[in-house]
């Protein structure tokens, strides 16, 4: 059965590109191939890598979603792999990420999460509110996982897909430009009845968000995202639970630590900032 990794790159960042695909090397054989979708640069050389991988060249400024979409309608295996261009990963990760779906063919969709290593104060305060992945939280306190091991929620930037899956529900919506294209995705997935298998060894590492400047951009953009998430699922309230359950459980998990001020005061800030954005991004769309 052949395997297509997928990499995407907005622009390609050869520290980090070098960084995630040093801990595939062992991992790959004759049936996985390893796909760089990056956005056209001028200005940009195109490195040369220790592990083979096709590059697949597409316009700029498109929207991620459109550059996964790029990467499937490229992708040559019978199961699709995402994993983000700024995370790495163990070397058990891809066997652990697709065992599921080689055991059992009634199984469609695959993910993990992330951990997130110690960085500076902000940062280990930013990672302490689940995201991206689960952050230094833990997915499952983020996102619920029943006792058989499945959930609901699929984190894109670390799942494994069969290639049916896209034939029963589609591809990433491309209007969700500003993200969350992997919320509305997994909606799809749980009204067609796919569930979601939850494997906790194939954790991804991720760098921590560590400057006030990156949080900022990051929920305001998460704010638009939400406008276009809530425009195409309509009622949210179960996603407001959810939330509100993961807040609960990032105030457990940091009670008596020293930096539960600044979480508090981050998370509020967090709240702030996404109504800041999904408002200006309606404002924009009436």
């Amino acid at each position: 059965m052949k395997v297509s990794i997928i990499i995407i790159c907005d622009q390609i960042r050869q520290e980090k590109l070098d960084r995630l695909l040093a801990s595939l090397k062992t991992q790959l054989n004759p049936s996985v191939e390893v796909l760089l979708i990056h956005e056209s640069n001028a200005s940009q050389e195109i490195p040369t890598l220790a592990v083979p991988v096709r590059y697949i060249t597409i316009p700029e400024k498109q929207g991620i979603p459109y550059n996964r979409n790029q990467g499937i309608a490229n992708a040559q295996g019978d199961i699709v792999v995402f994993i983000d261009d700024d995370c790495w990963v163990s070397g058990n990760w891809l066997e652990s990420l697709l065992h599921p779906l080689l055991e059992d063919k009634e199984i469609l969709a695959v993910t993990s999460g992330t951990k997130i290593p110690p960085s500076n104060f902000l940062g280990d305060c930013i990672s302490a509110l689940g995201f991206p992945g689960g952050g230094s939280l833990g997915f499952e306190k983020v996102w619920k996982v029943s006792g058989e091991g499945f959930t609901n929620h699929l984190a894109v930037g670390n799942c494994a897909l069969r290639r049916e899956v896209f034939d029963k529900i589609g591809v990433f919506d491309e209007e969700m430009k500003f993200g969350a294209e992997d919320a509305e995705f997994s909606v799809r997935l749980e009204k067609a009845g796919i569930p979601i298998r939850y494997v906790p060894e194939a954790y991804a590492f991720h760098e921590a968000r560590t400057t006030w400047k990156s949080f900022v951009q990051w929920q305001l953009r998460r704010g638009k995202a939400n406008y276009y998430f809530k425009k195409k699922v309509g009622k949210v309230g179960g996603f407001v639970k959810l939330r509100m359950w993961s807040a609960k459980n990032v105030m457990k998990h940091n009670l008596f630590k020293v930096q539960l001020p600044v979480i508090v005061f981050i998370m509020i800030s967090s709240f702030v900032l996404q109504q800041w954005g999904y408002w200006k991004e309606k404002k924009v769309n009436k």
